[in-house]
């Protein structure tokens, strides 16, 4: 669930870290990783073993490693490696590469990983254009397919440079992937409960490669958060949902919040994508979404200014 209470907990509580860890826990309803592995049996297997619960997200996916992890990895890499590491990924595709520690309240396995390289891709016109159905789930299937093989052949290039590697396939439940992907400041989780970027907006794919290497480039990145106080006044996802996946329920403080429903949800099964396409971050896109929201506040403020003179 994601709520309006601004990083505030339960009911109005200054939130603290652990707090903060346990908000993003919560929030990774959206793209965690869905269903399917890289051929239609595997699809129709993970559907038959979810049938009850609505929805076929997570499953396990064959290895498709070439390179084994080295016996004796390396802890630290150099600045060249990172550099070759983005233009490979860079050049098959992948728009957005994050890097951040791992904390035990992401990963869904008995397993931990001490850090990850987040990866986005972008969904193409294909997917969001075609109606909920055996068309779209195909075209679904295929680039999480895409993905995953992407994120293999980076995994492999990472070990043979001697450095441990574990993917977490894009279709897959090995960590939920929205929040990873917000704490890699790529962007920020919107009241649809997916990762929105400025480069994507809502239209990606995410997947993640767990690393030993110690010396991440983590970066200072631009402040995204104020994407879900635009969100939490728009609300078109909510009304684009045609299953009701998607609803507002009051909490106990009397605001309220967006709940997601998952056996409801056809995202899995069908391929639908009308809460990304009816997002305003998809179609009118994330600068002049951040500008609208900045001249709305911008007047609200001059109004309180001019309230607070009268008075």
């Amino acid at each position: 669930m994601t709520g309006n209470s601004k990083n505030k907990c339960e009911c109005g509580n200054e939130e603290t870290a652990e707090n903060t860890a346990k908000t993003l826990q919560k929030a990774s309803f959206g793209n965690t990783g869905c269903c399917v592995g890289n051929n239609y049996e595997t699809s129709a297997k993970s559907l038959e073993e979810s049938e009850e619960d609505g929805c076929c997200c997570g499953g396990e996916f064959p290895d498709q490693s070439l390179v084994e992890n080295p016996e004796n990895p390396g802890t630290v890499a150099d600045t060249e490696f990172f550099e070759d590491l983005e233009k490979l990924a860079h050049s098959m595709g992948i728009i957005n590469i994050g890097y951040t520690p791992v904390g035990p309240e992401l990963i869904n396995t008995n397993e931990t990983y001490p850090n990850a390289i987040v990866l986005t891709l972008k969904m193409g016109d294909d997917i969001i254009e075609t109606a909920p159905g055996p068309e779209a789930q195909e075209l679904n299937e295929a680039t999480y397919a895409k993905m995953g093989s992407i994120t293999y052949a980076l995994s492999d290039f990472i070990r043979a440079y001697g450095f441990t590697t574990q993917v977490a396939h894009p279709y897959g439940s090995m960590v939920s992937f929205s929040p990873l992907g917000q704490m890699a400041g790529l962007g920020w989780i919107g009241q649809s409960g997916l990762l929105i970027t400025p480069e994507l907006g809502p239209r990606l794919k995410i997947s993640a490669i767990f690393i030993n290497i110690e010396n991440l480039p983590l970066k200072e990145v631009d402040d995204h958060s104020w994407i879900l106080d635009y969100c939490e006044k728009c609300g078109k996802c909510i009304k684009a949902c045609p299953e009701k996946a998607l609803i507002e329920t009051e909490t106990c403080c009397g605001g309220t919040q967006t709940e997601f429903i998952q056996k409801r949800c056809i995202g899995c099964t069908q391929g639908c994508t009308y809460c990304i396409e009816e997002c305003p971050f998809d179609r009118k896109g994330y600068e002049h979404v951040k500008n609208r929201f900045d001249k709305m506040n911008e007047k609200l403020r001059e109004k309180e200014l001019k309230r607070a003179d009268v008075k």
